[in-house]
Formats: C-alpha cells, sequence, structure tokens
C-alpha cells in the first residue's frame, strides 16, 4: 500500500514538473514569435522639421506581418504633439498599434514632409 502511494505521488510530482516546463516553453516561444517594431522620435524634431529639415526617423512605407504577430510602437520623445492617422500623440505618449487583418493603410503623418505614411500588413 505504502508503495503504491509513493509511486502516485511520484508520477503526479512528474506531472506537475512537466506541466511547469511546458508552461514556460509556450510562453517563451510566443514572445519569441512577437515583434515590436519599435520608432522613437527624438526630442527636437518638431524644429527641425519646421525649419525645413528632412528627417528620417522611418520609411514612409512600413511593412507588418501578422504571421509574425507585428506591433507598431511610436514613442514620442519630442515636446511637440505629432499626428499618426487619426491619432495624435502628445510628448512622452506612445502611439501602440496591433493589426488584427491584412491591408493596406494610408495614414496622414506629420513626421514626413509629405505628411504620408503607408502601412503595409500582410499575412
Amino acid at each position: 500500500m505504502q508503495r503504491r502511494s509513493l509511486l502516485l505521488s511520484l508520477v503526479g510530482l512528474v506531472l506537475l514538473v512537466g506541466v511547469g516546463i511546458g508552461s514556460i516553453w509556450w510562453l517563451n516561444m510566443r514572445d519569441e514569435a512577437q515583434r515590436t517594431l519599435v520608432i522613437s522620435v527624438p526630442p527636437g524634431t518638431a524644429v527641425r522639421l519646421a525649419a525645413g529639415d528632412e528627417i528620417e526617423l522611418f520609411p514612409q512605407e512600413i511593412v507588418l506581418h501578422l504571421s509574425e504577430q507585428d506591433t507598431l510602437v511610436i514613442q514620442n520623445d519630442d515636446d511637440e504633439t505629432i499626428t499618426i492617422g487619426p491619432y495624435r500623440v502628445a510628448p512622452g505618449q506612445r502611439f501602440i498599434q496591433h493589426f488584427a487583418g491584412p491591408g493596406t493603410f494610408d495614414l496622414v503623418c506629420s513626421l514626413h514632409p509629405s505628411e504620408q505614411l503607408r502601412i503595409v500588413v500582410k499575412r
């Protein structure tokens, strides 16, 4: 009877350890599958743009992939508000965008001289 109890306890311990290791592996795999494109708008950007300087923070077309679970993050470290599409990003704030489906999004962008930004989301 004691032997059976010990055996059941060992089986339970092995299962518990296996579930724990499997959970850690799954979380790590999930984190690795997600990619984040972070664009930081440095201090003084608005002043430079107003002076006519061309600033290449990021291209006018950004390509993201649903299969990689890409996320776009624009961090505004400048002292002026910026515009990305219908959103205004105040100084010190970030714009975070996850995409649920593929598509092409043409947005107004105050960081480009043409004030245009295209985001292409692929499968």
